[in-house]
């Protein structure tokens, strides 16, 4: 946990609607959508962002790939309506991982 603890100090996280944006002490990143598909109910898309987010730390990602696991997230949970019924079991996270960027979480 201290490594964890020591990664994080310097670190911010911004998500707005179009991007997020993540910067530590050295580089920022830019967080593009991975799909603009339909939305049908954003509630709970800013907590889904960060439980992918929080998924990755917690599995050593680095920011950038920590962020596009929360994108992931997000973009399942605005696909149906209500803060939880969206959300991804961990082989859905996985699979969508592997179509968008062609490797494995």
């Amino acid at each position: 946990m201290k490594a964890k603890e020591s990664q994080g100090k310097g670190s911010k996280l911004k998500n707005t609607t179009a991007s997020g944006y993540i910067r530590d002490t050295k580089n920022e990143y830019i967080i593009k959508p991975s799909d603009t598909g339909a939305r049908t109910d954003t509630t709970g898309a800013g907590d889904a962002f960060a439980a992918g987010f929080l998924y990755g730390v917690v599995n050593d990602r680095d920011l950038a790939e920590c962020g596009r696991l929360g994108d992931i997230t997000a973009l399942f949970s605005i696909s149906k309506t209500g803060a939880r019924e969206g959300l991804p079991a961990l082989n859905e996270l996985t699979r969508r991982y592997r179509q968008l960027y062609n490797k494995e979480l």
